[in-house]
């Protein structure tokens, strides 16, 4: 199914109204907590991303959708909001495919990062995000939805979250691609000796079914070692995993590396902006550049 999967920028009323039905397969979310198709529209004109998976039946497999932001020094990032696939075509790469389209998009328009939330005690999640694409994660966002999600998955504890930052242009990102997730069990991620490990079980969903209340203090657990080791100065950086046992995060210690991207951005748009200077087209160009839901490619071939 992989190789034949087409991943391509959803733009239809049809794909996008696929994408909100495979929102409820996936998570069995109540049209309260389902993302309408309206949003996706918007978010397509306002400079986000919706990539879709395609089987050669043109039926959507997966979809991986974006929002273009800012932080607080108005600095352009990507907030993925949301990465589903169908129940069946899981653990065939097909999410790996999807983030490699956003972070694809992400390079060419000059945006350093991509960020994203997930359950930490997802330990699958966890391998992708931070073993296979080698993201890091900063901050622990404490039952970030609140307890009214209407999703199954989401039953019975709080929704904690961690937050990972993708520097798709960083070197960790580009050695952890290249090792395509095949560091090895028990050394996964690990590109410097951790100064700190937390556990967690390595299928939260069996312990879930098993006693709720292990799930619970499984779930105190890690967020109060989460919080001790961010409060230290610390960072994650990736997982390590036994294929029976537990898994664990490790944790380094937070250079802050990473912040080299956004300076090399600055640099290079101040060399955009004086070559434009130096072209009786640049204004023309810039303006094509702004205009809302333009992708990159649309955009180079009208200003050829």
């Amino acid at each position: 199914m992989g190789a034949e999967l087409e991943i391509r920028q959803c733009t239809t009323l049809e794909e996008y109204g696929a994408c909100v039905e495979l929102q409820r397969e996936v998570w069995g979310f109540s049209e309260l907590d389902t993302l309408p198709l309206r949003a996706f529209i918007t978010a397509r004109h306002s400079g986000g991303m919706t990539y879709g998976g395609f089987d050669p039946g043109g039926r959507l497999i997966g979809f991986a959708h974006a929002m273009a932001a800012f932080d607080g020094r108005l600095r352009p990032y990507y907030y993925s909001h949301m990465l589903a696939v169908r129940p069946e075509s899981r653990n065939g790469g097909i999410g790996h495919r999807l983030k490699l389209e956003q972070r694809g998009r992400a390079r060419r328009l000059g945006v350093p990062l991509i960020t994203w939330t997930y359950d930490p005690l997802q330990s699958r999640n966890a391998y992708l995000n931070l073993v296979k694409l080698g993201g890091v994660v900063r901050r622990f966002k404490v039952n970030y939805y609140g307890n009214q999600s209407t999703s199954a998955l989401h039953r019975g504890l709080d929704t904690d979250r961690l937050l990972v930052e993708w520097w798709v242009g960083s070197g960790r990102v580009a050695r952890a691609l290249a090792a395509g997730g095949l560091l090895g069990e028990g050394s996964a991620g690990r590109l410097v000796e951790p100064v700190e490990k937390v556990e967690i079980p390595r299928e939260i969903e069996e312990v879930k079914a098993r006693d709720l209340g292990e799930a619970h203090q499984w779930q105190r657990q890690v967020r109060e070692q989460f919080l001790s080791c961010f409060e230290r100065g610390l960072y994650c950086t990736g997982l390590e995993t036994s294929p029976t046992g537990s898994s664990w995060y490790l944790f380094s210690r937070d250079e802050r590396e990473e912040e080299l991207e956004w300076r090399t951005l600055a640099r290079e748009r101040s060399g955009v902006e004086a070559r434009l200077a130096e072209d009786p087209r640049g204004q023309q160009h810039v303006d094509e550049w702004l205009r809302p839901g333009e992708d990159a490619e649309e955009v180079r071939k009208e200003t050829r």
